[in-house]
């Protein structure tokens, strides 16, 4: 009888784990598909000279920038939650909630692509790296739950634990900092290279340091 329990519980904490990893996937395939509708398709008739084509196309080429920054941090959230998700051992009800509202979160980014494309100033830019910051807290705090409550197949180290906050923490702080910066330069390529230092900070120093011997 007791094995047959545990079998049954193992069975239970298998399907929980697989239903949230398919609609977690199922959200961030979502929120890929929806960002192509971020580049409008050019208003000129259909016999209009390729010249007109060009022009407008190159009209939209903030709209085209748009959609491959969030292709692409879209798709950086999902290797991440992927490789998260491949960790766990079983869910729990504050995890599934804590996961909805970062999936939410998900969602909620071809709105602010669309915004940064169509008007690309300094608001437009704001608003984007605050709903992509507030993505990157939501996914830390799923995993400070997983490891609170003892969800991973193989508890991490105290140093594997810093490490993934510290990863965290880096990406968060390019995009926190980007925004007062644009704001009050209104030079959103300074932004754009908050976004790409952030993430980047401890690989460049450990390439200054190793080019420094």
């Amino acid at each position: 009888m007791e094995s047959e329990a545990n079998s049954s519980s193992e069975r239970t904490k298998a399907f929980d784990l697989d239903r949230t990893i398919s609609l977690s996937d199922g959200i961030f395939a979502f929120a890929l598909t929806l960002l192509v509708l971020s580049i409008s398709v050019p208003d000129i008739a259909a016999s209009s000279p390729s010249s007109e084509l060009w022009a407008a196309l190159k009209e939209r080429q903030g709209e085209i920038v748009s959609y491959l920054i969030s292709f692409a941090v879209i798709g950086g959230f999902w290797i991440r939650h992927h490789k998260f998700c491949g960790l766990l051992k079983t869910v729990d009800g504050p995890f599934l909630v804590i996961n909805l509202i970062y999936l939410a979160t998900i969602a909620f980014i071809p709105y602010p692509t669309q915004l940064l494309g169509d008007f690309g100033d300094s608001a437009a830019f704001a608003f984007y790296a605050t709903s992509i910051s507030i993505s990157i807290l939501a996914s830390a705090a799923l995993n400070e739950h997983a490891m609170r409550s003892k969800l991973f197949t193989t508890a991490r180290t105290d140093e594997e634990a810093k490490e993934v906050r510290m990863s965290g923490g880096l990406v968060a702080a390019g995009f926190i900092v980007s925004i007062p910066l644009v704001l009050l330069t209104n030079d959103l390529w300074l932004g754009y290279l908050c976004w790409f230092i952030g993430p980047n900070v401890r690989l460049l120093r450990r390439k200054r340091s190793s080019g420094k011997h």
